[in-house]
This record gives structure tokens, C-alpha cells and sequence, in this order.
């Protein structure tokens, strides 16, 4: 299985359209990072007011329009293009002539995306910090989103670095719901777009708390607070769950 999951990675890693892509998540991310240089300071979307940018708020504020993005945008086109496009081109009838068990075929391609997005994210995190410390004001404390505690450096550093793994897990359930997706729509165009509507839907119409599928961002910041937010391991690992299973259930029938 080691061997084929090296091969996924490979394959994700040496398309073109690929490298295309992460280049321009990285010239937007370096524009947002400038943008915020420029203005000094920040205003949160969802009415919480202004900030002060600096090399403590910087990390997790620069998230706010990033996360969206990568959301709704960068990772569902590195999924859909890995799944539903191999899919459609007819290339996985190769793939489950290969000496290994269904389900490991699929499991390989999943950890190989999921590895990918751990990859892009990490990547966003030391870019972030970097740029946090060599552009921005210094700072020695920092208040808490939605708490009145203020933090130093070391504790600052660590609720920055706690933002990103949590997006990690909400990106990881979106790449569960991107593959049971594309098992049931194999165009890719017609699979992102019903990605993109679903991910609005399930917020507007089953639970508000799926809004993780589609703008994480503040959900991430209410369950860093001292209190927490239980509701965000709920459908975080819920969606996961569900989804895999899903996901796992119609690879083993899909037809070749």
C-alpha cells in the first residue's frame, strides 16, 4: 500500500495544473500578506470590529479571507481533479487492476490528497509567521479572540499554531466530502460546482454549524477560546465520519 500511495503523491505532485494552481495561492496569499503591510490593521468580516496587526495577530488574522478561499476554492479543485477526474477520464479501471484491495486503492489516493493538504497548510503557517515577524510591529502580548485574557509570546505562538491544526481537520472532513461527492458526480466541473452549492446548502438548510464545509474561520476561533466550542468537534469529525464511510461504501461498488 506504501508503494501506491507514493505513486498518488507522484501523480498529484508532477501535475501541471496543479503546480499552476499552488503558485497562485501563493501569489494571493503574498498579496494578502502585503495588503495587511499597507493598512496596518485588520477588520474581521463577521462585525467583531478592527485589529491591530502585528507579529502575534497576524498569523491567525490573515486566515480570515485565506481560509475561505482555500475552502471553497484551492482544495475542492486538488480534489476534484485528483477524484472526480480520474474518474471520468476512465483512469482508476487501471488502478483496481493493481495487486492490492479496493478499498487500499482508494485509501492510498485519500492519504495522498490528505497529506497534500497537510503540506499546503503547513506551508501557509511558516510563510505566515515569517512574514509576521520580518514585516509586522513586534508584539509581547496578545488578547484572545472573544476573551478578555491576554497572552505572551510562547502562548501566542501556540494559539496560532492550535488555528492552523484545526483548519487541518476541517480541511481533512472537507476532502471526505469532496470524495463522496465525486463518486456520485464524475465531470469535474459539474462535480465543484455541486461541491461549491452543497457546502452553502448544508449551512443555510440542515445545521449552521456545517458552515465549516464552506467559511471556517470563526468557527475555528470560538473553539480556541478558554471555554471551547464543542459543537465544531461534533460536525467536524461527524462530517469526517459520515463521509468516509460514504465515500468507502460507494468505491467498493463502483463498477469498472
Amino acid at each position: 500500500m506504501f508503494g501506491a500511495w507514493v505513486s498518488e503523491m507522484e501523480r498529484i505532485w508532477k501535475s501541471k495544473s496543479m503546480l499552476i494552481l499552488y503558485f497562485i495561492f501563493i501569489a494571493l496569499l503574498a498579496a494578502n500578506i502585503w495588503g495587511g503591510v499597507l493598512n496596518g490593521s485588520g477588520t474581521l468580516r463577521f462585525g467583531e470590529g478592527k485589529i491591530e496587526l502585528n507579529s502575534l495577530t497576524v498569523p491567525w488574522y490573515m486566515m480570515d479571507g485565506i481560509s475561505l478561499l482555500l475552502t471553497l476554492v484551492v482544495l475542492p479543485v486538488i480534489y476534484v481533479n485528483q477524484l472526480s477526474g480520474e474518474i471520468h477520464s476512465g483512469a482508476y479501471r487501471l488502478y483496481v487492476l493493481r495487486p492490492f484491495p479496493r478499498y487500499q486503492i482508494w485509501l492510498s489516493k485519500l492519504l495522498a490528497l490528505a497529506a497534500t493538504t497537510i503540506m499546503l497548510i503547513g506551508f501557509t503557517f511558516i510563510l505566515v509567521m515569517a512574514a509576521s515577524w520580518l514585516l509586522f510591529p513586534r508584539a509581547d502580548m496578545m488578547t484572545l479572540y472573544g476573551s478578555n485574557e491576554s497572552v505572551h509570546v510562547s502562548k501566542a505562538i501556540l494559539y496560532n499554531f492550535n488555528f492552523y491544526v484545526l483548519f487541518a481537520l476541517v480541511s481533512i472532513s472537507k476532502l471526505m466530502f469532496c470524495s463522496a461527492v465525486c463518486l456520485f458526480i464524475s465531470r469535474p466541473l459539474i462535480s465543484f460546482v455541486t461541491i461549491f452549492i452543497l457546502s452553502f446548502l448544508l449551512y443555510f438548510k440542515i445545521a449552521v454549524n456545517l458552515v465549516i464545509l464552506a467559511d471556517p474561520f470563526q468557527k475555528l476561533l470560538l473553539t480556541l477560546r478558554p471555554e471551547g466550542y464543542p459543537q465544531f468537534w461534533i460536525y467536524s469529525l461527524g462530517t469526517l465520519i459520515v463521509c468516509a464511510l460514504i465515500s468507502f461504501v460507494k468505491w467498493q461498488r463502483k463498477m469498472v
